[in-house]
C-alpha cells in the first residue's frame, strides 16, 4: 500500500491474523499502518510498520505508545479458539481481557478513536437473528471473554466503536490460522472426506467486507456496537458446499453431520446469525451474498497458506 500525505495513523493489534490482512489490503493510501504481532516472521507489506508486541506486555505497549502518535486504534489481538480457550480459561482471560485491558487504558491517555473486535459468541443461539442490543448469554469460556471484554470497553471507553464480526473466511496472511474456507479447500485438495455439522448456522462474512465495515467506522466517527454479517444463513454443511462448487471441488467429500458427532470441542450456539441493519443505515454497507463473497475470494487468487483451524 502507498502512503499519502496526512495519512490517518491507525495501529492494529493482532495485525497479522485474517482481519488484520484484510485491513492492511482495503486501507489504501489515506492511512499510515502500524501492526502489532507476536511470532518472529516477517510482515510482508509495503508502507506497513509492524512491532513484535504482545498486548498482554503493558511495558512493550506503553513504550510502542510513547514512540508514535496514533489518530485510531483497531484493538483485534487475543488467543480466538474456542476449543482452546475452553481448556486454557487463564491464558484465554490474560490474552484478551488483560490485554484489552492495557489497550484501552493506553488509548484513553491519547484520547484517540478506538475500535474493538468482538465476536458472536456473546450469544447462546436460541432467538437469533439478533440485533445489537439483545441480551448476551454466552455458552462457552470464549464467549464470557469476549462479554467481559466488551463491558470493560463499554464501561471505560463509552465513545469507543465495538464490532462484532460472524464466521469469516478469506485468505489468511502467511502464518495465520486457517479459516472454515481455507481449512476446507486444504482439505478438498487433499481429497480428505470432511464432515460437516447441519444444526449450526451463522451468515458467513468475507474478511474484505469486515475491514471495509472497520474502515467506515473509523472514517464516519461512529460508536456503539455494530454487527457486521454476511447475507445468507447457511449451516457449516451448507456453507462448505458452496466452497466447493465457487472452487470446482468434489462436493461428495463432504458428509452431514450433527453437533453431537463432535463431542470432544467446546459447547456451540446453534445459531448466531445477525441482523444487519445497522451496518446498512450508518455505514451504508449491504451484507454481501455468500457466493459472492466467495467468488471475489476466488478471483484474488491468494496463494493458500495453512495452519490448524479450530
Amino acid at each position: 500500500m502507498s502512503v499519502g500525505a496526512g495519512a490517518m495513523r491507525v495501529l492494529i493489534t493482532g495485525g497479522t491474523g485474517l482481519v488484520g490482512g484484510a485491513l492492511i489490503a482495503t486501507a489504501g493510501s489515506g492511512y499510515r499502518l502500524t501492526i502489532l504481532h507476536q511470532r518472529d516472521y516477517p510482515v510482508q507489506a509495503d508502507g506497513v510498520e509492524a512491532f513484535i508486541v504482545d498486548v498482554r506486555n503493558r511495558e512493550q505497549l506503553s513504550d510502542l505508545f510513547g514512540r508514535g502518535e496514533f489518530d485510531a486504534v483497531i484493538h483485534a489481538a487475543g488467543i480466538a479458539s474456542v476449543d482452546y480457550v475452553e481448556h486454557h480459561v487463564e491464558e484465554g482471560w490474560e490474552s484478551n481481557v488483560a490485554g484489552t485491558q492495557n489497550v484501552v487504558d493506553l488509548v484513553l491517555k491519547k484520547d484517540i478513536k478506538f475500535v474493538y473486535l468482538s465476536s458472536n459468541a456473546v450469544f447462546d443461539g436460541r432467538q437469533a437473528p439478533y440485533r445489537e442490543g439483545d441480551s448476551t448469554n454466552p455458552v462457552n469460556q470464549y464467549g464470557r471473554i469476549k462479554v467481559e471484554c466488551e463491558k470493560l470497553v463499554m464501561r471505560l471507553c463509552p465513545e469507543a466503536a465495538i464490532v462484532r464480526p460472524i464466521l469469516m473466511y478469506g485468505w489468511q496472511p502467511p502464518h495465520a490460522r486457517a479459516n472454515p474456507a481455507t481449512w476446507l479447500i486444504d482439505r478438498l485438495r487433499r481429497g480428505q472426506p470432511t464432515h460437516l455439522v447441519t444444526d449450526v448456522y451463522e451468515n458467513p462474512l468475507w474478511a474484505g467486507q469486515c475491514a471495509a465495515a472497520i474502515w467506515r467506522v473509523i472514517q464516519m466517527g461512529k460508536t456503539g456496537i455494530f454487527h457486521i454479517a454476511g447475507q445468507d444463513i447457511v449451516s457449516r454443511y451448507e456453507f462448505a458446499q458452496l466452497v466447493a462448487g465457487v472452487f470446482g471441488m468434489d462436493s461428495t467429500l463432504l458428509h452431514p453431520v450433527d453437533s453431537g458427532f463432535f463431542p470432544a470441542i467446546a459447547p456451540r450456539p446453534k445459531n448466531t446469525s445477525f441482523l444487519t441493519e445497522r451496518m446498512q443505515a450508518d455505514l451504508g454497507l449491504d451484507p454481501l451474498p455468500l457466493r459472492e463473497g466467495l467468488e471475489r475470494m476466488r478471483a484474488l487468487g491468494s496463494p493458500l497458506t495453512l495452519s490448524s483451524h479450530t
